[in-house]
């Protein structure tokens, strides 16, 4: 039997091709295919998942038929299988039919897909470098950080940094609002910050590659108005939604860890600049650590809710729902399980009176500060000004948004969802 023949009677997935489990994308179940040596990412659904993960070279093509229409009562024919290969052919996923042309071509494809997704009026990426050799050396030495017997002391560490915050709040604030901070201690919290956010990027990563994962590329984002690190840890749709909740909360626990030492010399220290300084950290720590863990933004609350109930987009999904449910009603959305139906009306309702609050709470907020500058009249104008602009920008990002979703539509969609 020569290659070609094996590589068709006997299929087998090329070395670096994974696939994950299932997760609920609106009305459909979808698995993510990650093709490490392209960079490429493919949604599949149930029936091509089942059938690729038995092409493992053991199974002959009439056994993976035979186990298909035992589950599915129904038979492939010669067509589905040409439609089959055809695909994995033109992706190279198959072991021994591949061109280093097309490969070339694909890798491409993917790192132009990558760059493209970095820049946006609001938002862009610029990589720094490639993590996964220096999260390997590290992992063998951190791994008994992964372990139950520092995990739960570590979760009541933080608990208890909460809870001495929460005590000490109006003192922390009155430390922060009153007095002249001097230039030494603004640099030193800036540098300190930046050094937990960092580590708080790192602990995605590190903890993605515990699991198995690749992790690609640590950078500095800039998402309007913060300029931040990031770590790109796009293999977690690889893994069980237990696992992909633990890399989304990795980071706050260790942001929240890194208090600890914070909480102790407040608790301890005498008065002077290093409990000055402590309080601060403790005050505008757990401020961004109770922010990052608010479910309707995009931060690490929200991935964590949406691994936790194994839908692959939360909040665009949500979007869609209301789109068909107040378009066409009811029936419109009669193919969604009646579970998704409720959290998409749930999370729904509640994102609208999240954003209606705050929106009234920053409104108010500017008009009264323009007012005091400008007068009560030019102070409602340069409002009105700014929502037409707000509106415009908002309709243009949803219109890309759009067009990207129906290009990415079907199979492939290049460098997957991180945290």
């Amino acid at each position: 039997m020569t290659t070609v023949d094996a590589t068709w009677t006997r299929p087998r997935l090329r070395a670096g091709v994974a696939l994950g489990p299932g997760q609920w994308r609106g009305e459909k179940l979808v698995h993510h295919v990650r093709d490490a040596e392209t960079g490429w990412f493919y949604r599949v659904g149930p029936r091509e998942h089942f059938l690729l993960s038995r092409m493992d070279g053991t199974r002959t093509v009439d056994d993976i038929a035979a186990e298909y229409a035992a589950t599915y009562q129904r038979r492939l024919g010669p067509e589905n299988w040409q439609q089959l290969f055809g695909m994995l052919h033109r992706r190279q996923l198959l072991d021994g039919a591949t061109d280093p042309q097309e490969i070339a071509r694909l890798t491409a494809s993917a790192a132009e897909g990558a760059a493209k997704a970095r820049r946006g009026p609001l938002s862009a990426r610029w990589p720094l470098f490639d993590p996964d050799r220096l999260f390997t050396l590290l992992l063998p030495r951190l791994g008994p950080l992964f372990s139950w017997w520092f995990v739960l002391p570590a979760l009541l560490a933080v608990l208890a940094v909460t809870g001495f915050v929460v005590a000490q709040l109006p003192d922390l604030l009155a430390g922060v609002g009153g007095g002249h901070r001097p230039l030494a201690a603004i640099v030193a919290a800036v540098v300190i910050t930046w050094l937990i956010v960092f580590l708080h990027e790192c602990a995605h990563g590190l903890t993605c590659r515990h699991f198995g994962g690749r992790v690609s590329e640590i950078g500095v984002m800039w998402r309007f108005p913060l300029l931040a690190p990031y770590c790109k840890v796009d293999d977690i749709v690889l893994f069980t939604p237990r696992r992909r909740v633990a890399i989304a909360f990795a980071g706050v626990f260790v942001s929240m860890l890194a208090l600890v030492p914070f909480a102790a010399i407040r608790a301890w220290a005498a008065p002077g600049a290093l409990r000055d300084l402590a309080g601060t950290m403790l005050l505008f720590g757990s401020a961004t650590a109770a922010l990052n863990l608010v479910p309707f933004l995009r931060l690490d609350g929200y991935h964590m809710l949406s691994h936790a109930l194994n839908l692959a987009d939360l909040r665009t999904d949500t979007y869609r729902f209301w789109g068909q449910l107040l378009r066409g009603g009811t029936r419109s959305t009669a193919g969604y399980r009646r579970r998704e139906r409720l959290i998409y009306t749930g999370y729904g309702v509640a994102s609208a009176a999240f954003a209606v609050t705050l929106l009234t709470l920053l409104i108010r907020f500017w008009y009264d500060s323009l007012a005091r500058w400008v007068g009560p009249g030019w102070a409602v104008t340069v409002l009105v000004a700014e929502a037409v602009v707000l509106l415009a920008l908002a309709g243009h990002l949803a219109r890309r948004r759009r067009a990207a979703a129906e290009d990415g539509s079907g199979l492939p969609t290049a460098n997957g969802p991180q945290p």
